[in-house]
């Protein structure tokens, strides 16, 4: 499908009702204007997820996800924004007109051509298994593994007959031209021109998007043959590092347990589902990358990996560890016992013993000491520093009592006193606040804050509520340009928001809510968030003035702490004139505290206009864009 009509969606919005799409999935109960449930995108006991039917928007104050119905619908179902719109305008009975471009619709075409080339190889390869004399190993191999035919049917696994052009001759029966099958990664053409079967006697794994369409396949050899396993190659529809096996079966699951358990292979996934553990899934592989971690996201943030127990296992584990720590999992780590991988060892021990190692899986702190121990990398001075520095990152970011308990735990697996490992991370975290004072940092880290349900700071809370106050009137927008500069907002993302909120609001039918499909997913948490926000009293300017004057206050104070940084440095190194101008700059900035401190704000704009004409400097205070207050 091509581009739809902003008006088509627009109708589908206005027709789409947010409460009763979300009330298919959420048990919603009525709380003053609002409707509050139990959040569908992270396990929590009490609701902290709230839908705004005025308003049309959801956001949850659990995991900080928000935005309005079409998001809504593509975290829960894993949609495209385009299959979204299509899917609520069928509900809505908005009919999607198909794009007047040729060359969109020749495409489009194609690509679902292609897609159902793969679901119609998968209907072939599963006949082949059940019915062709060439399949009986096969047969007699998933049964020794104990596959029913009840899980084959789930998996929908098949075999790939040993000839040459077997799926090539059935589905050039249907119409499909070599080349196009060559696209949809189900035949090879080699140097010579000629075509043949990619997969030959070959048990068949379909691999699946998130709705349960086949994208593509793995394949097994039954004997000794290299490569043991053969997966599609990349496609316009399929992309490994884009794709995780069994999540569409494992999506409800995740939710409901509030946890997903991330394997490597077909067999682990098959063989977790058949024991009951239905919220596993697998990387394809042993490499994770960020879109499978921002996938998994829209289903839980707590994360368990059960890689196997090899070499390359082990350094995939790690990889995929940090990596879902920086997306904000909460990731731990099983370690299989013996060489096993989950499928031997489900077969072996069954669920009971898999849940205790569940139980005891590892943290990222713990995990990556035991390896270190394990591989004897612990003897040395110099090992002791490289474990302390792989390790510091997870703990940075810890509660204080999490964090002193981690501290210890590496004390004692590296045989160091608990006093040296703590001075040690002293230091990486004061070298780590070095590196986070810059402006790009200070507003990511303030994204971070939103996100993961922290305290906001004065300043930020500040900007948070003028945010809210815009959104509401955009015309308030202009007065704060006029008191606080060009840039009144730290927070890059509210300064965004801000400027399309003044562009949307000269526009007579501007509704704030209207706003959410102009951003991606952050931005639209971050609407939500501000969305929420009650304004104070029942005087929004003053209000406004309120926090403009609280802007202004952080940002003296900003420029204070900074002074005494630097009096110090200069008093450190005789410098008596650089001295004697920081001293005088931070007395002008006391008296301007004083003046406001006994509301004379007269007294304030006089002194912070000559403020600006005496001072220079380049920081990113407001101040220095000509913050002002007026009365």
């Amino acid at each position: 499908m091509g581009l739809i009509p902003e008006e088509i969606i627009e109708t589908v919005r206005l027709r789409s009702d947010i409460v009763e799409v979300v009330s298919r999935y959420v048990q919603l109960k009525k709380a003053g204007k609002n409707h509050l449930g139990l959040c569908p995108f992270h396990h929590e006991k009490t609701p902290s997820f709230t839908v705004s039917q005025d308003k049309q928007f959801f956001h949850c104050f659990g995991c900080k996800v928000g935005g309005n119905v079409f998001r809504f619908l593509m975290l829960k179902e894993n949609l495209t924004f385009s299959e979204a719109v299509t899917v609520l305008a069928q509900r809505a009975g908005v009919a999607i007109p198909v794009s007047d471009s040729p060359a969109w619709q020749e495409k489009d075409l194609k690509r679902k051509g292609l897609k159902q080339a793969n679901n119609l190889a998968r209907d072939f390869f599963r006949q082949v298994l059940q019915r062709h004399d060439a399949a009986a190993p096969a047969r007699q191999y998933l049964a020794g593994r104990g596959l029913t035919p009840e899980v084959l049917e789930r998996f929908q696994i098949g075999f790939a007959p040993p000839g040459w052009t077997s799926l090539l001759d059935h589905l050039g029966k249907k119409g499909y031209r070599p080349q196009e099958l060559v696209e949809a990664g189900l035949v090879i053409k080699n140097e010579a021109g000629r075509y043949y079967d990619r997969f030959r006697s070959r048990v068949m794994f379909p691999i699946w998007d998130t709705l349960g369409q086949v994208v593509g396949f793995g394949g097994r050899v039954l004997d000794d043959s290299q490569p043991k396993y053969l997966n599609t190659p990349e496609t316009s529809f399929f992309s490994k590092g884009r794709t995780l096996y069994g999540l569409h079966l494992a999506r409800q699951p995740i939710r409901e347990k509030g946890r997903v358990i991330i394997v490597e292979g077909y067999m682990d996934v098959i063989t977790a589902h058949r024991h009951g553990v239905t919220n596993t899934v697998a990387s394809l592989g042993t490499a994770l990358t960020a879109e499978h971690g921002k996938l998994l996201l829209n289903y839980s943030r707590d994360i368990i990996i059960a890689y196997d127990s090899d070499t390359a296992g082990v350094a995939a584990t790690i990889r995929g560890l940090d990596l879902l720590l920086e997306l904000g999992c909460q990731v731990r780590v099983i370690t299989m016992p013996d060489g096993k991988d989950p499928d031997d060892f489900l077969s072996k021990h069954g669920p009971g013993p898999w849940e205790e190692l569940i139980d005891r899986a590892y943290t990222l702190i713990e995990y990556k000491l035991q390896q270190a121990a394990a591989r004897g990398h612990v003897k040395t001075v110099a090992d002791k520093t490289e474990v302390m520095r792989q390790v510091f990152p997870g703990l940075a970011a810890k509660s204080g009592v999490q964090k002193e308990e981690d501290l210890k735990t590496i004390a004692r697996v590296l045989n160091l006193s608990w006093e040296t490992v703590a001075g040690e991370f002293k230091r990486f975290e004061e070298n780590l606040g070095k590196k986070w004072t810059n402006p790009d940092n200070i507003a990511k880290n303030t994204h971070t804050i939103i996100r993961k349900g922290e305290k906001l700071d004065a300043r930020g809370k500040a900007e948070a509520v003028l945010l809210r106050l815009v959104l509401e009137n955009p015309a308030r927008g202009y007065k704060i340009l006029a008191e606080l500069g060009e840039e009144p907002f730290r927070n890059q993302q509210y300064m965004t928001i801000f400027k399309h909120c003044l562009e949307a609001g000269q526009h007579p039918e501007y509704r704030p809510e209207g706003m959410f499909s102009t951003f991606e997913n952050e931005g639209q948490n971050i609407l939500s968030y501000i969305l929420t926000l009650d304004i104070p009293g029942d005087n929004p300017d003053k209000i406004m003035y309120d926090y403009i004057r609280s802007v202004n206050r952080c940002a003296r104070h900003e420029r204070r702490e900074e002074l005494l940084r630097q009096i110090r440095a200069a008093e450190k190194s005789g410098n008596d004139f650089q001295h004697q101008n920081l001293l005088r700059e931070l007395v002008f900035l006391k008296n301007i505290d004083e003046a406001e401190k006994a509301r004379d704000f007269g007294r304030v704009r006089k002194l912070t206009g000559e403020y600006k004409q005496i001072f220079c400097f380049d920081t990113e205070s407001t101040l220095e864009r000509g913050g002002t207050v007026h009365e």
